[in-house]
């Protein structure tokens, strides 16, 4: 069975498809064989896909799939269990039944932040939710924080140190 990796914010422009692409490439170089997910109504997970396309540099053991419902993301799991080595999802940036989907098919859940009062506040509504789903579920879920353009000033933000 694949591992399963999400990255889930409120907040827009936090990083989660940047740090989706990073996780993917990691595991592609080390010969993983990657799917990713893209359930971002933004599609910038695509669009970046277009892009390499584009370039003709496509990254070698990463394929996509686009995913815009819960029962998309569902068959997407199913058909592809067993196919892939790691399963990497975009989430929508809002509260959705695809998010929870999202975080429910999940082994790790991904928070990228940035040390600001509304990333900070998003993190923490992204644990909450994550261990909510992982409760119904009655297993764990780990959820991590990913932090992501740290300015040097922000290194001294209280917010930022908690």
């Amino acid at each position: 069975m694949p591992r399963r990796i999400c990255a889930i914010s409120r907040k827009g422009g936090a990083g989660k498809t940047t740090v989706i692409i990073l996780v993917a490439g990691e595991y592609a170089i080390h010969g993983k064989k990657v799917l990713l997910i893209d359930a971002d109504p933004r599609q910038n997970l695509a669009e970046w896909w277009k892009r390499c396309e584009a370039k003709d540099n496509l990254p070698a053991n990463i394929e996509l799939h686009s995913a815009a419902t819960q029962r998309s993301i569902e068959t997407v799991l199913a058909e592809q269990d067993g196919v892939y080595d790691v399963i990497l999802m975009d989430s929508p940036g809002v509260d959705s039944v695809i998010r929870d989907t999202i975080i429910r098919n999940s082994d790790l859940v991904l928070t990228p932040i940035q040390p600001n009062q509304d990333e900070i506040k998003a993190a923490g509504e992204a644990a909450t939710i994550t261990a909510d789903i992982g409760d119904r579920e009655g297993r764990t879920i780990p959820h991590v924080n990913v932090v992501t353009r740290i300015a040097l000033p922000g290194r001294v933000l209280e917010a930022y140190r908690l």
